[in-house]
C-alpha cells in the first residue's frame, strides 16, 4: 500500500472477510454511546445532507454532460434537449435530462492531477497530496462539523472503502458497506447473538481485574457499541426489501442503483453524507461501448433519486454532486478509447441551497480548453461547505502541530446559488 493510500483510504470496509477482523473497529467507531442529538444544528445551513455519485475511473465528460455533437473530438455521441432551457447533454442519459431543472452542471472544473490515486485523493480532500500531510476528507469534515451527537453513522461509503477522516478521529471515518445486503444480513446475525456479548462480558469481569490490557476494554465497547447500532433506525434504512418493486424498478436492479437507493433511505434515517460507487469508467480502450453501458446503470439511478428526494421534500436539505477524480481527453486514441485528462471536465451539482439548471463554464468546440470561467477543485469544495454554512477558511491543528485549511484558497461559486 502506497503512503498516498494508506493516509486517504480507510479500509475497514463491511463485508464477510473483514467484518470481524480488522473492519471492525471502522465499523463499531460510529455507534458511539450517545443519545441522539440535533442532528441539524449548523446555524445557517442551507444543505443538511449530501450525497456524492462517484464514478471511479474518471467519466467522459464529452459522452455525459459536455457533449461535442459534430467535432471530431465528439465521436458518435449525440445530444439531447433537457428540461432546463438550452441545457443539452449526451443522449444516453434520458432520464437524468428529465431532471436538469434541479441540477446544474460545471463544465469548467480543472486540476493538475492526472493520475489515478492524487486525482482521486484530490477531489475527496480538496487538497493536493502531499508526503507527510493528512487531509480529511469531505465526509469526514461534514461529519465533524455537523454537530450534535448522534447513535448512527454520519458518514456512509457504498461500494468502496471510502477515504479517511486523518486527524479528526475515526468516528468522522466512513462506515464502509461493500454491499448493503450483505450488511444487513451480518447485522442480523449479530442481533441473534445479542445475548451472548452480554454473557462475555459478564464472564470477563473477574479476568479483567488482573489483566489491564487495553484490548479488553476495546473488546466491551465494541460489544456495547454494537448493540448501540442495532437499536438505531440504520438496518432499517440499508434494508430494501421494504421498498416497493417500482421503486426498486426505477433505480435500476444492479448495485450502483440499490446503492442509491440506500443513500436515500440513509439520508431520510439521519446520515449527513453518503458517497455511492460507480467504477469503471477508465475507458482508454472502447470508450463509447464503455459509457453506453455505464450510463445504463448511471441514468435511471441518477433520475430516481434527484426525484425521489424532491417528492419528499428532501431536496432543498440535501446536496447531490455527480463527479470523478478527472475527464477523459477530447482526443479518441487508436483504441477508440479516451485517456486521462483534468485539464477541462465536468461536475454534476444540485439541491442542498443550489441552483438548477445552470451551466456554470464552458470548454471551446474540440473541448480542449476552457473558454470561460474556470472553476478549481478547490472553488468547488468551498461552494460546498458554504452551503453546509462552514466556514471553508477554518483552519484545523493536524498530525505533528500542522495547520490544515478546510480548502486551499478556494472560493465559493456564488453562479451556483
Amino acid at each position: 500500500m502506497t503512503n498516498l493510500e494508506s493516509r486517504g483510504r480507510c479500509d475497514m470496509c463491511l463485508s464477510r472477510r473483514h467484518f470481524l477482523g480488522a473492519g471492525l473497529g471502522g465499523f463499531f467507531a460510529y455507534a458511539m454511546r450517545h443519545r441522539a442529538g440535533d442532528l441539524f444544528a449548523q446555524e445557517g445551513a442551507k444543505a443538511k445532507a449530501c450525497i456524492v455519485l462517484w464514478m471511479e475511473g474518471g467519466p467522459s465528460q464529452l459522452d455525459t454532460f459536455d457533449p461535442k455533437p459534430g467535432h471530431a473530438n465528439g465521436g458518435p455521441t449525440k445530444a439531447i434537449e433537457t428540461a432546463a432551457k438550452g441545457v443539452r447533454i449526451a443522449a444516453s442519459l434520458p432520464r437524468v435530462a428529465a431532471q436538469m431543472k434541479r441540477l446544474s452542471i460545471v463544465r469548467s472544473l480543472n486540476s493538475a492531477e492526472g493520475e489515478h490515486q492524487r486525482a482521486q485523493y484530490l477531489l475527496h480532500t480538496g487538497h493536493p497530496f502531499i508526503e507527510g500531510v493528512a487531509h480529511p476528507s469531505t465526509g469526514a469534515v461534514v461529519s465533524k462539523e455537523a454537530g450534535g451527537a448522534v447513535t448512527i453513522p454520519r458518514y456512509v461509503s457504498i461500494g468502496q472503502p471510502g477515504f479517511g477522516p486523518a486527524f479528526l478521529g475515526q468516528e468522522h471515518g466512513p462506515f464502509a458497506l461493500e454491499n448493503p445486503q450483505t450488511a444487513l444480513e451480518m447485522l442480523r446475525k449479530l442481533d441473534s447473538k445479542r445475548g451472548r456479548f452480554q454473557l462475555a462480558q459478564e464472564l470477563g469481569r473477574e479476568f479483567e481485574k488482573s489483566h489491564e490490557d487495553g484490548l479488553l476494554k476495546l473488546r466491551d465497547g465494541l460489544m456495547e457499541r454494537t448493540a448501540a447500532l442495532l437499536d438505531t433506525a440504520f438496518p432499517k434504512a440499508i434494508d430494501l426489501s421494504q421498498e416497493p418493486d417500482e421503486v426498486r424498478d426505477r433505480y435500476g436492479r444492479g448495485g450502483f442503483g440499490a446503492g442509491c437507493l440506500v443513500a436515500r433511505r440513509l439520508v431520510e434515517a439521519g446520515v449527513r453524507f453518503v458517497e455511492v460507487s460507480l467504477g469503471g469508467w477508465d475507458t482508454h480502450q472502447d470508450n463509447f461501448n464503455a459509457v453506453g453501458r455505464l450510463c445504463g446503470a448511471l441514468d435511471p439511478a441518477f433520475s430516481a433519486l434527484v426525484e425521489d428526494l424532491e417528492k419528499r421534500g428532501l431536496l432543498d436539505s440535501t446536496m447531490v454532486m455527480w463527479m470523478g477524480e478527472f475527464g477523459r481527453t477530447p482526443a479518441i486514441n487508436a483504441d477508440t478509447g479516451r485517456d486521462h485528462f483534468p485539464r477541462a471536465f465536468s461536475a454534476v451539482v444540485g439541491g442542498g441551497g443550489l441552483a438548477g439548471g445552470r451551466v456554470i463554464g464552458e470548454t471551446n468546440a474540440g473541448g480542449m480548453e476552457i473558454a470561460r470561467d474556470p472553476v478549481s477543485v478547490a472553488d468547488l469544495f468551498a461552494t460546498v461547505f458554504d452551503r453546509f454554512g462552514f466556514d471553508h477558511a477554518k483552519k484545523y491543528r493536524g498530525e505533528g502541530g500542522t495547520v490544515v485549511k478546510m480548502t486551499e484558497g478556494g472560493t465559493p461559486v456564488k453562479a451556483l446559488f
